[in-house]
């Protein structure tokens, strides 16, 4: 029970520490530090939808996911959530999905940045099951490949051009054109 409490003392404490500005990217939005997945196992994308039903992840085997974890107090996340929306397009029709995952904002205050809300990307809530993305600080995207393995972290907010998303994304969706035989539509 001490080591459950610990735990939320600590979250609760990064999390005031984020909103007070002390662990997060200034406004600006600057280069992203990547790194390989060394959390271990990939946990699962276990998630509930912002209209409270259950995300089932296994639809997307097959395809490159970028799960998207910002919140909405986060002013890098919301800056960048624009960048979001133009890779998403330019990906349009490709195997690759686009996942914006909320760590834990209320109902109404997400709703009020909905319209913000890059059109035709999930949203989804971060939900209990799902503690191993805790990040210690906002924006961080997880990368994952064809079988759903994290592969990719990025911690902070990408640039205007999306990088380095966009080009870890390339380098996955390479995996998948050579597995499907399918030519591979170029990221502009």
């Amino acid at each position: 029970m001490k080591h459950a409490a610990a735990g939320t003392f600590i979250r609760c404490l990064d999390a005031a520490l984020m909103a007070l500005g002390l662990l997060t990217a200034t406004p600006t939005i600057h280069a992203a530090q990547v790194l390989r997945w060394n959390l271990g196992s990939t946990p699962a994308l276990a998630f509930d939808t912002l209209d409270g039903k259950r995300f089932d992840s296994s639809s997307l085997m097959g395809k490159v996911v970028v799960a998207n974890f910002w919140a909405t107090w986060c002013a890098p996340c919301r800056e960048e959530m624009p960048v979001l929306a133009q890779l998403a397009a330019s990906t349009h029709a490709q195997p690759v999905e686009y996942l914006l995952v909320n760590t834990g904002d209320s109902n109404t205050a997400i709703e009020k940045l909905r319209s913000k809300l890059p059109p035709g990307m999930a949203s989804l809530r971060l939900s209990a099951d799902a503690q191993d993305f805790r990040f210690s600080s906002l924006p961080a995207t997880v990368i994952f490949d064809k079988r759903m393995r994290a592969r990719w972290v990025v911690h902070g907010a990408m640039d205007t051009h999306g990088e380095p998303v966009r080009r870890l994304v390339a380098e996955l969706m390479e995996e998948v054109a050579v597995d499907s035989g399918k030519p591979l539509k170029t990221l502009h």
